[in-house]
């Protein structure tokens, strides 16, 4: 149980971690959401920064269903 709660945490920090990265790339680039919509290139920076946490999650998940 500890092991599926620590495991749960990792992947929500590497959600979290990876949404403040994305918000801060587009701070420090100057992105105004109201000039212009995002660009394939930001809404695949998005996925890469966002992305590990979901895939953490899944295998924590599967992991946790398969008894281990």
């Amino acid at each position: 149980m500890q092991k599926d709660r620590k495991s749960l945490l990792i992947a929500v920090a590497l959600i979290v971690a990876g949404v403040a990265a994305f918000f801060l790339f587009l701070f420090v680039t100057g992105h105004d959401p109201d000039e212009r919509p995002l660009t394939l290139f930001e809404w695949v920076l998005g996925g890469i920064l966002i992305g590990p946490g979901f895939g953490y999650l899944l295998k924590a998940r599967n992991g946790q269903d398969r008894g281990g």
